[in-house]
């Protein structure tokens, strides 16, 4: 018989892990996701929360990424598929997709649906890597123990980006 999956206590327990990294010196934590084919990294003092994926309205004469607003505790968060904002398509709705969301100090209430996260990383086993960004918020590249490539992300530069702020659906499209 299957193991029943409490949320509520899933929800606690990764709470109490951030509040727990957070507190320590978390310089060399990341929390890792993953976005399409790509393995992303995005620091815990830049993100406030990681949970699944509440009902999202559509808003009308949007871009394909942008999935439209959800109500997250009574306030409305801007959701944007980030696997098809960089490019890599629509992000399939399942289980394990989750929305991250920017610590509050951005002063945005915005929303990355992502594929699914991967834990906690410790970057200092990392090697950067040397390697051309492809987008401004892109703060540099590393390769684990095993080789895997992972991107870490500096949300700061991705919510000023004027192409992630330009929500709305070009004209005739």
């Amino acid at each position: 018989m299957a193991k029943k999956f409490n949320l509520r206590e899933f929800q606690t327990t990764l709470s109490q892990q951030l509040l727990a990294a957070a507190s320590r010196d978390n310089s060399g934590s990341r929390l890792g996701f993953r976005v399409g084919d790509v393995n992303w990294l995005v620091s815990l003092s830049d993100t406030e929360e990681v949970l699944p994926v509440p009902p999202i309205v559509p808003v009308p004469g949007a871009r394909r990424w942008f999935r439209g607003v959800a109500n997250i505790r009574g306030n409305l968060f801007a959701v944007s598929d980030f696997s098809d904002f960089m490019g890599q398509g629509a992000t399939p709705e399942h289980a394990d997709c989750r929305l991250l969301i920017p610590h509050h100090d951005f002063g945005v209430n915005a929303a990355l649906l992502v594929h699914g996260t991967l834990g906690l990383k410790n970057i200092s086993r990392y090697q950067p890597r040397d390697a051309h960004a492809e987008h401004p918020w892109i703060a540099r590249e590393y390769a684990d123990e095993s080789g895997t490539r992972w991107r870490d992300m500096d949300f700061g530069r991705l919510l000023g980006n004027a192409g992630f702020l330009e929500a709305e659906a070009p004209i005739g499209n």
